[in-house]
């Protein structure tokens, strides 16, 4: 009997853990501000869904390289060196093509 009563106790606490998991995860990705986002009006088209491929701009100078891709959570960083030397990052979210974030570093461009 003794051991009946802490299965019965054991069970009822992992039952109750359980509830508490799953709320606390709803109310995690309910608050989780990458979801939202996700969710916001696109800047660009999302493109339509299919196997072909789709073709996304990416507005850098003529004769850049892209020299790295990395992808980091819902992102994909680009690594790109441009002619002059200097180097930019763009940061793109890869379910509707849109940069999000452009960095230069190294040497200024200059205009010409």
């Amino acid at each position: 009997m003794q051991l009946l009563k802490a299965l019965v106790v054991i069970m009822g606490v992992l039952i109750v853990a359980g509830f508490w998991i799953v709320g606390a995860e709803l109310y995690r990705r309910m608050n989780d501000p990458e979801r939202r986002a996700a969710t916001a009006v696109p800047a660009v088209e999302a493109p339509a869904p299919g196997n072909a491929p789709v073709e996304v701009p990416l507005d850098v100078p003529p004769g850049s390289r892209i020299e790295e891709m990395l992808a980091v959570g819902s992102r994909v960083l680009l690594r790109v060196t441009v002619p002059n030397g200097a180097d930019r990052i763009y940061v793109m979210d890869p379910r509707n093509g849109a940069v999000t974030v452009t960095v230069t570093a190294g040497r200024k461009e200059t205009v010409q």
